[in-house]
């Protein structure tokens, strides 16, 4: 295997009849996923969408997107999955930045993405599922060939642009090739044990690597199953979906399990074929944890990893009993350190940033951004930006992220693209946004205000003022209102004075009745 393109190929050719993808009632197996992808392929190709072509798609998870992902890996383009949270000027941001050829777009989305065309550039449309105006899937293969493309790709070009906002507020392309992906998938299915008779259950968007690089192309390579749940995340479809096809691996996020947990603590669900829960993306609290290892009897496998810096550790069930407030140990088949400002490992327990070798793991760097990828991959390793502590058998624990990078349900959220937004509001002199500890989320957004003028300022002004301007996920949850903001003697904001403000005013308290919550 060189590119993710061949995992429909050769499994075709392994067990053609098996299933590759599971969907409500429909059942795909490889030989179909690889001929419906050689047509969808050799369909890309006649409208002169060739290597290194950028194909966007924005859509739940569904079979055609995952035939999709196989298409555009044949013919050496790059898959371009967007965000479907995103705001307008966001997603209009990302067409505009990667130029894409092509838009791939459930019906439930079109009006969204139609907006951003004035400033994007009118794109080409085909559409999923449902009538939405366009060309349709049916349409856009109707008549190509089925035939195996006749050429040799490259691993080392790009897969796909994974799209992660900056600390600018600013998209970043994070761009990744076929060899890297294939290493994040050959990791995880060694450390996590995956077999070719599992089920994996895809509930993780595909615009996150969470469902893309660590469920759907794992499964696919190796010829496991993938039951793919559609639409909205929805705890009780997705235990149903458990049921219905005998989903032997799962992989939620806290919040996720957060919403799953009362159900399954209810009873009523057969989920006997489940043998094991991964988890990522966001920290899992120790009380949702230990919650989950009473109802479900199954092992548990946490990963860690960045979007930029690929997969980097992971602990495994036994590791949780051993180190349960560890982040893991590094995966067998990447390099990373722990180092402080000079680049050179900490001692022993010490703080420092976790870097990865960018040879064993990772990015090839920014799309259309070398500034940027000069700035984080220095001397051959990628700075993640997150801060921890290692210890004498290998292991290392988090314990803040550099850049104030907030995880909210999953999502990176970063502050200062809020700022940016808050700043343009005529009542306010000053913000810093910060993230505060929620037992239902992992992180809650909280602003920190200074107003221009005396006035009632409410959590939902705050939010209607964001709302359009940003995802609603990046909304403002918490407000802290100041007479005047702290700065150090260098005149940055103290943002360690904001939150030990918030401490004392009782947000940590009020964050665990998950309300919005106004703090004056």
């Amino acid at each position: 295997m060189r590119t993710i393109g061949d995992f429909s190929r050769l499994n075709a050719e392994r067990c053609p009849n098996k299933a590759a993808v599971l969907f409500e009632e429909e059942e795909l197996s490889f030989s179909e996923l690889d001929s419906l992808s050689n047509r969808v392929a050799s369909a890309l190709l006649a409208r002169n969408v060739t290597a290194g072509d950028r194909v966007a798609v924005m859509a739940f998870n569904c079979p055609e997107f995952i035939i999709l992902t196989q298409a555009v890996a044949k013919i050496g383009g790059i898959l371009v999955p967007v965000n479907t949270r995103s705001a307008t000027s966001e997603i209009a941001a990302v067409f505009t930045h990667c130029t894409p050829k092509l838009l791939f777009i459930e019906a439930d989305f079109l009006a969204t993405a139609q907006a951003t065309f004035p400033n994007s550039g009118t794109l080409p449309i085909v559409t999923f599922r449902g009538s939405c105006g366009g060309l349709s899937f049916n349409d856009f293969i109707a008549g190509s060939s089925a035939k195996p493309l006749d050429h040799e790709l490259s691993p080392d070009l790009p897969a796909a642009i994974m799209y992660t906002s900056g600390t600018s507020g600013t998209p970043k392309g994070v761009v990744i090739s076929h060899d890297k992906y294939l290493r994040i998938f050959h990791a995880i299915a060694i450390e996590m044990g995956v077999r070719e008779c599992d089920v994996f259950q895809l509930v993780m968007p595909m615009f996150h690597n969470g469902g893309f690089a660590s469920v759907l192309n794992p499964a696919l390579m190796i010829g496991a199953t993938v039951s793919c749940g559609g639409g909205r995340f929805d705890p009780e479809r997705t235990l149903r979906d458990i049921e219905r096809h005998r989903v032997t691996v799962t992989h939620w996020v806290a919040t996720m399990l957060d919403r799953i947990l009362p159900l399954v603590e209810d009873g009523g669900y057969d989920l006997s074929s489940l043998r094991k829960i991964t988890y990522g993306a966001m920290p899992m609290s120790e009380d949702i944890l230990a919650r989950a290892r009473e109802v479900f009897d199954v092992t548990f496998f946490q990963g860690y990893g960045t979007t930029d810096a690929g997969l980097i550790a992971c602990l495994t069930d036994e590791q949780h009993a051993l180190r349960p407030r560890a982040t893991g140990r590094p995966v067998f088949n990447t390099r990373c350190r722990v180092v402080g400002e000079n680049g050179t490992p900490v001692a022993i327990g010490e703080i420092g940033e976790v870097v990865v070798d960018a040879q064993t793991s990772g990015m090839i760097g920014y799309w259309r951004d070398e500034q940027l990828t000069r700035q984080t991959i220095r001397n051959g390793w990628i700075h993640t930006g997150d801060m921890a502590r290692r210890d004498a058998d290998g292991f290392f624990t988090l314990v803040d992220r550099k850049n104030f990078m907030i995880i909210s349900g999953g999502e990176n959220i970063y502050p200062s693209e809020i700022e940016k937004v808050l700043v343009a509001h005529p009542d306010i002199r000053h913000v810093a946004v910060f993230g505060v500890p929620d037992p239902r989320f992992g992180e809650a957004v909280c602003a920190a205000l200074v107003l221009s003028r005396p006035r009632a300022l409410g959590i939902g002004d705050v939010q209607a003022f964001c709302d359009g301007r940003l995802a609603r996920y990046k909304l403002p949850r918490h407000l802290l209102i100041l007479d005047e903001m702290p700065f150090t003697a260098t005149g940055k904001i103290a943002m360690a004075q904001l939150r030990e403000t918030a401490r004392q005013r009782g947000l940590t308290d009020a964050a665990r009745s998950n309300g919005l919550n106004l703090i004056g």
